[in-house]
């Protein structure tokens, strides 16, 4: 949200601080669309906003919070703001633009989003009791459906702990809980949750810090009603959940004294099954199309508008046609030159009027002479007199690799897939775009290179090995290290390498779960694996390299 949104909060167009932005109560995610009128949870509802505006905003859409109705300044701007924000989809800039959110259209909107809800749940219930096979004898005739509300509070009820930001595997708990819960708990529960009780009998669970039951007699009558479903049931869970060694695993059960030999041996670590994502669409380019004049078509290179905030000495050598703007040029490279001193002094003027209580306003002659300090270069004029602001500038990038559209060069957009080959013992990455699908199959493959001279034409002395599209789970061997297995990410196209997700995405590894720049060229093997949706691993089905359609 805070890149889709330039780093600025949704409401007041003011800077987001980055350094600040998981300080709690800075920022806040607001829907839009009051959740409790609309009951729209999803992302097109949301955005990033200051604590404050969100307060401010309450249980108001953005045009009435804004005063739309008589077209405040503040509505004005936010307009602007949303309307120029092409990151959004037309979806979520209509819903911050909505003017018409009474009550009849509050209703229509919640109706439907619920009516959606129940549709999606009751037809996936009734199509897993039309096929689920359940085992002989069993006594189940249908599904156990529990609410969110219910599901949490068996959580509680039985100390377990949901950590959504850790890994997906608080999915797997979810699961548990339901599959270890009964009709009758079930009707239990509603009655419970009908006489509103759930929020009372907090004191009967117990205290997950100090392992204290505040409440004995309300313990022992949750006890009663929602017994732990066997012994050891919660111990038994977490080490599911945690233990990622299979014989580590499989001692600690059999520890717990419940589990046969045989049913120990085929106890394994719990692994998430991903659906990959074979798609064959998006955006052929990126929005921004680079300039070419002739001489730089030949050498490949392309011109780019840059602000001038964003501009260095080394820069100045690159700006586009230097002798027919030298007087301009000039000006640039002087203002560079003297803007570190510029904005040194600045802030020694703003440090002199003190901080917090004591700082006192800054004067109109300070105000000038930090606004002379910071201010932009203008261009000269023959006649002497200001000319105006310059903010940006034009360079010139020696290379950009891209499609060519309207007379210029666009970057690559979405990868489909990236295909690997091998050769002598080495592999081989060929990235496939959606412009691929007019041009044809790629026929180069990286080799740490940045631009098409680096790469290395595909021929039929290169084996095709297989091709890997989002979520295919892929386990690379590399030298004097550990296999490293995770779903395929992306592929990086500077250095050859690919990005993988460990499989539960777990924030310890790396970064949101993904280990970034594994390198594949030297590596000592690179290795496709099949996933069914319970989470067992097979080798994958040799392939043969398909186009695009």
């Amino acid at each position: 949200m805070y890149k889709e949104q330039q780093g600025k909060c949704a409401y007041s167009i003011e800077a987001i601080d980055l350094h600040r932005l998981l300080e709690k109560g800075y920022v806040e995610v607001d829907h839009a669309l009051p959740y409790s009128r609309s009951f729209d949870d999803s992302k097109n509802n949301k955005v990033l906003v200051f604590t404050k505006e969100n307060r401010d905003k309450g249980n108001r859409t953005p045009y009435e919070f804004l005063d739309g109705a008589n077209e405040s300044q503040r509505w004005r701007d936010f307009v602007g703001f949303v309307e120029q924000n092409k990151a959004w989809r037309q979806a979520k800039r209509s819903r911050l633009l909505r003017k018409d959110f009474g009550k009849d259209e509050a209703e229509g909107f919640r109706d439907r989003n619920l009516n959606d809800t129940r549709y999606i749940a009751k037809f996936f219930r009734n199509y897993v009791e039309q096929y689920l096979q359940l085992a002989e004898g069993s006594e189940s005739q249908r599904c156990v459906v529990l609410s969110g509300q219910l599901t949490a509070f068996l959580r509680a009820r039985w100390g377990l702990i949901k950590v959504r930001d850790e890994s997906d595997r608080h999915h797997a708990l979810d699961a548990v809980v339901i599959a270890a819960c009964s009709h009758g708990m079930v009707k239990r529960l509603s009655d419970y949750s009908r006489r509103k009780e759930i929020s009372q009998v907090r004191e009967g669970f117990v205290d997950m810090e100090t392992g204290e039951i505040v409440n004995p007699a309300a313990f022992a009558q949750l006890e009663a009603h929602f017994p732990t479903p066997w012994a050891d049931f919660r111990k038994e869970v977490e080490w599911r959940l945690k233990i990622d060694d299979v014989a580590v695993l499989r001692s600690e059960l059999q520890r717990l004294g419940t589990y046969p030999t045989e049913a120990l041996d085929s106890v394994k670590p719990l692994f998430v099954s991903r659906a990959p994502q074979r798609r064959n669409g998006g955006a052929a380019h990126k929005e921004t199309i680079y300039g070419q004049t002739e001489r730089l078509k030949i050498q490949g290179g392309v011109t780019q508008k840059v602000r001038l905030e964003n501009l260095s000495l080394k820069d100045i050598d690159k700006l586009v046609e230097p002798h027919r703007n030298e007087k301009l040029y000039t000006a640039i490279r002087t203002w560079l030159e003297s803007r570190d001193a510029n904005e040194k002094r600045a802030k020694e003027i703003e440090a002199g009027a003190g901080r917090g209580k004591e700082r006192r306003a800054l004067t109109i002659a300070e105000k000038h002479e930090i606004e002379d300090l910071r201010a932009l270069p203008r261009k000269p004029t023959n006649d002497g007199k200001p000319g105006p602001i310059v903010r940006t500038v034009t360079l010139e990038i020696d290379k950009l690799s891209g499609i060519p559209i309207r007379g210029g060069v666009a970057k690559n957009d979405t990868m489909l897939r990236v295909d690997v080959f091998t050769k002598v013992g080495k592999f081989h990455l060929v990235p496939v775009y959606v412009h691929h699908r007019v041009t044809g199959l790629p026929d180069f493959a990286i080799i740490q290179g940045k631009d098409e001279a680096d790469w290395t034409p595909i021929n039929e002395s290169f084996d095709f090995c297989f091709s890997l599209h989002p979520n295919d789970l892929v386990q690379i061997c590399q030298k004097g290290k550990n296999p490293i297995l995770g779903y395929y990410s992306s592929c990086h196209r500077a250095i050859g390498s690919l990005n993988l997700w460990t499989h539960d995405r777990n924030i310890a590894i790396g970064k949101e779960g993904l280990i970034e720049s594994i390198g594949v060229k030297t590596a000592l093997s690179v290795e496709k694996f099949d996933v069914d949706v319970l989470g067992n691993v097979y080798p994958a089905k040799p392939e043969t390299r398909h186009g695009l359609a």
